[in-house]
């Protein structure tokens, strides 16, 4: 879903993908830092975007 946010917001806009891909990540940075832990999860999961930090968690267990 995070990949159709990304198109839409280029499309939208007018951006490249690259473009749009900075955009997403701004909004979703300010969301983080703004929004209740359980909203911005919630979020990150219906985008199937893994929450900051859970990549080094995932290297210990494997």
């Amino acid at each position: 879903m995070l990949e159709e946010l990304i198109l839409a917001v280029g499309r939208t806009a007018g951006l490249t993908p690259e473009q749009a891909a900075l955009a997403v990540a701004a909004m979703l940075r300010f969301f983080t830092a703004r929004l209740p832990s359980a909203l911005v999860g919630e979020l990150h999961e219906r985008l199937g975007k893994r929450m900051p930090g859970s990549e080094a968690a995932d290297e210990e267990v494997t």
